[in-house]
């Protein structure tokens, strides 16, 4: 993940501080900084990264926010989201061997792991 050489290179709107904010479309990067803290307070995600429309130029306002969760524990839910104004994917604990994986491996753009 993070293969910045190949993504979209955004300015950063004011007040927005998360590493790598400039890779999010202006249109989603309060949403997905809002998203990040919230998934952060999450001791059980180990990983977590956004894909999708929101790095893209192409983003617009009826674009959702994709998401891919790597959880401790696979069985334990999600906590409740915080409304961000859009919908939100969420795909979680993929086989590295799956097309989605491989896709968010190679276009994805890692928000955090621990």
């Amino acid at each position: 993940m993070n293969h910045m050489e190949e993504m979209w290179d955004f300015p950063v709107m004011e007040g927005i501080d998360f590493p790598n904010a400039n890779r999010v479309h202006p249109l989603m990067q309060k949403r997905v900084e809002t998203l990040l803290r919230h998934l952060y307070l999450d001791n059980n995600i180990k990983k977590a990264a956004l894909f999708g429309s929101s790095l893209e130029f192409r983003c617009c306002s009826r674009s959702d926010i994709d998401l891919y969760l790597e959880k401790y524990d696979r069985d334990r839910k999600l906590e409740p989201l915080p409304e961000v104004g859009c919908e939100v994917d969420i795909v979680t604990n993929l086989s590295p061997e799956s097309a989605l994986y491989r896709e968010i491996d190679a276009k994805g753009l890692l928000l955090f792991e621990r």
